[in-house]
């Protein structure tokens, strides 16, 4: 009998490694995997029965593999564990279909039990149902639209003879089997699944084939095992992997009169074999790469799947579909793609084809809400035309080849300029031309730099920047003192920072308009979800100049040390993507003020200046006093050496009164600075001004919610979050925000 198949996914080497050693010995085939997005490749290479699933992996996060999971194998049990759970979690993870929500640290023999106990459940839920009502019996909507393959699939489903679907990768033919048997006189057995690719030769033959029998004494108890035996439907993936025997011993077992065969004859389990293959199988026989018999049989009934590539006419129907049904999962809007996206798939060649679809389409939803339209840029980069190529179209247009080397030229000179940073000095030299014709040509293509440039011709603007891949931090919450974490996952250009609830989906743009509160933290609200203590986090993105990024999170942002420092290492193991959009600058024009009406000296002003700067004057009691500081911008190294590391800090009476009041429940005497009577109590300060430089990198994360990176002198004194709040709706409201290219 073949054991049952568990998938550990886990980043942390020491529970994986003893959940392996433990489930192994208690005679499960165990397989791991440390990323989310290895994980849905494994599933979907080899489903196993149960996986073990950590909600805090990198990649792709436990919750979203659970929503893949439980969408395309409902079938599977799924355990959630986590150490930075809270009750939000375990029941949105409960909603969505998990078994059970696991606490770590957990008792391995506890662990044991509730995988035998999930393991069982999905057994009994399979002999009710047998193994028939977890799929999904209509015809997928996107075979629908293709006629001869629905035809195929009707005439397919009257007999019990093998099958053979054959396509490119991707095109669904492990669907087009399932519809098969669905509408087929077998569809309450169940529909089992083996991967030629990657199951165990072994394996595969105890799947397919019974022992011989030896002698009559036990031919009855032989018989009534291949009889129960044959309650099943295989599917064979990848066919064109199976083992040479394999193929010799299957086409022995599928001629016609097998049974009448002798005893020591293979015989064949299941009721009804499917086989699908992207390979050319008849090339392969005549290489001598597959066994001519079994392609004699298979070729008899041929469901040949056309690739996408030659229905682009049904993908806005598809998209569509897609987009409705998402709607009616999640309970939210539809979402809406604009002509120039629609446009850009139905142009594309797509050589995963559905399967590569559903990913795009899957990609783009999580990124964007549905209230934001998905444009070009939403589209991953490789799906992307050059966005400065003519098209047809534009080429109607053009009446002359004067015409056409003038339209050429100046999409070149935009496509260097962008390469460039536009950069003037630099994209002449580029073009290997002189920096005064150079300007000529820009002015004869009407192509002026942003308001910001300077006098050189340099841009006070750089490129928007996004991360190369998603990373992920656990911590605890400053005030609530929840245990919490956070995923970062890059976003398109235009995009912004979004912070995403990793319980609803719901999103929060990290924008002015959604402040809520500024008591002792910045926090964001919009509709019933709030996120707090955001301003850490978004001094580190402001400072290293990420535009465009989604960060998954719960209702407040690990407090770390009480500094920045350990985003700053997050943010730069997760590298930079530099990404083809101008990012501007909000560039300040005049002097900007705002004051505590209640204590005028307590204000916070911002003037015009040729780079960032930021002063801030503190009077506090002892042992702070008078302090002072100020910080000049000159790259992200110097913010992460001269302000990142400063820890947030609070007076011993200050934070009882702040837990009476039900903040700074998480306050450990290693995430922050305790000041008693004229000391510092719990530990070393990283500078002898290290308050002032707090204030700073709360000062550089409440900017950031401009959406944009700012130029100018910030002078603080003796202020807080308000009135940084309240400075940056002034500037809102009376200042212009430069311009690009026109």
């Amino acid at each position: 009998m073949a054991k049952e198949k568990i998938l550990i996914v886990d980043d942390e080497k020491n529970i994986v490694t003893s959940l392996q050693e433990i489930l192994s010995d208690e005679g499960y085939e165990v397989a791991t995997a440390e990323d989310g997005l290895v994980a849905l490749e494994l599933i979907q290479a080899d489903p196993p029965d149960l996986i073990l699933l950590d909600i805090w992996i990198p990649g792709m996060d436990g919750i979203e593999v659970l929503k893949a999971v439980k969408t395309y194998h409902p079938e599977i049990e799924v355990l959630v564990m986590s150490g930075h759970g809270t009750i939000d979690t375990a029941v949105q993870a409960t909603k969505l279909g998990a078994q059970d929500f696991i606490e770590k640290p957990f008792s391995l023999d506890e662990l044991v039990e509730s995988v035998s106990k999930a393991l069982k459940i999905r057994k009994s839920r399979l002999t009710q149902s047998n193994g028939h009502t977890l799929q999904k019996q209509t015809l997928p909507y996107c075979f629908k639209l293709m006629v001869e393959v629905s035809q195929a699939i009707k005439t397919a489903s009257k007999h019990n003879f093998p099958a053979l679907i054959v396509g490119e990768s991707g095109t669904g033919k492990e669907i087009i089997a399932k519809a098969v048997h669905h509408q087929s006189k077998k569809a309450k057995l169940p529909f089992v699944k083996l991967n030629c690719a990657v199951r165990p030769a072994r394996k595969i033959q105890e799947e397919l084939f019974s022992a011989p029998r030896a002698n009559a004494k036990n031919q009855g108890d032989t018989s009534a095992k291949t009889n129960a035996a044959k309650d099943r439907v295989v599917y064979l993936k990848n066919i064109d992997s199976l083992s040479k025997s394999l193929q010799e011993k299957l086409a022995q077992a599928l001629q016609p009169g097998t049974s009448k065969k002798s005893d020591r004859s293979p015989r064949l389990i299941p009721a009804r074999v499917f086989a699908s293959t992207s390979a050319n199988l008849e090339t392969l026989v005549e290489k001598g790469q597959f066994n001519n018999n079994l392609y004699e049989i298979l070729r008899q009934e041929i469901l040949d799947v056309p690739p996408l590539r030659e229905n682009a006419a049904i993908i806005p129907n598809l998209v569509q579909n897609y987009f409705e049904e998402l709607a009616l999962k999640t309970d939210a809007p539809c979402h809406v793609m604009t002509e120039e996206a629609m446009e850009i798939l139905c142009e594309y060649s797509w050589p995963d084809n559905l399967k590569e679809l559903r990913s795009v389409l899957d990609q783009s939803t999580r990124k964007v809400p549905p209230e934001i339209k998905i444009t070009p840029n939403h589209l991953p980069s490789s799906l992307q035309r050059n966005k400065h190529a003519m098209n047809a179209n534009e080429f109607d247009q053009i009446d002359s080849m004067v015409e056409a080397e003038s339209s050429w030229e100046k999409e070149f000179i935009i496509h260097h300029l962008n390469k460039n940073n536009w950069d003037i000095e630099k994209t002449s030299e580029a073009l290997k031309t002189d920096k005064k014709r150079f300007q000529s040509k820009l002015e004869k293509h009407g192509i002026r730099l942003s308001a910001s440039a300077d006098a050189s011709g340099k841009p006070r603007h750089q490129l928007q920047r996004t991360l190369k891949r998603s990373v992920v931090l656990c911590g605890s919450g400053l005030h609530s003192g929840f245990k919490t974490g956070l995923i970062m996952q890059p976003l398109p250009p235009g995009s912004g920072v979004i912070f995403g609830d990793i319980s609803s989906g719901a999103n929060i743009p990290a924008r002015l308009e959604n402040v809520q509160s500024t008591d002792y933290s910045t926090c964001l609200k919009k509709g019933f979800k709030t996120v707090d203590t955001i301003e850490h986090i978004m001094a580190v993105l402001h400072m290293y100049r990420i535009s465009n990024l989604l960060i998954k999170i719960g209702d407040e942002a690990p407090v770390m040390d009480g500094s920045s420092i350990d985003f700053c290492r997050l943010i730069e193991d997760a590298e930079f993507e530099e990404q083809d959009e101008i990012l501007d600058e909000v560039v300040i024009d005049r002097t900007y003020r705002f004051e505590n009406e209640k204590n005028p000296s307590c204000y916070i002003t911002i003037e015009p200046a040729d780079r960032l700067k930021v002063s801030y004057h503190m009077d506090y009691p002892a042992p702070i006093g008078i302090m002072d500081h100020t910080f000049e911008f000159d790259g992200e190294e110097s913010f992460k050496r001269e302000i990142a590391p400063a820890r947030t800090f609070g007076f011993v009476e200050e934070i009882t009164q702040l837990t009476k009041m039900g903040f700074g429940a998480g306050g450990k005497l290693d995430n922050f600075i305790l000041l008693g009577n004229d000391k510092v109590l719990n530990t070393e300060l990283r500078f002898k001004d290290e308050f002032a430089r707090h204030k700073i990198l709360d000062i550089l994360g409440d900017f950031y919610l401009l959406g944009k990176p700012i130029r100018g002198h910030i002078k603080a004194h003796k202020t807080g979050h308000t009135q940084n709040i309240g400075l940056l709706r002034q500037i809102e409201t009376s200042l212009c925000q430069p311009a690009g290219v026109h």
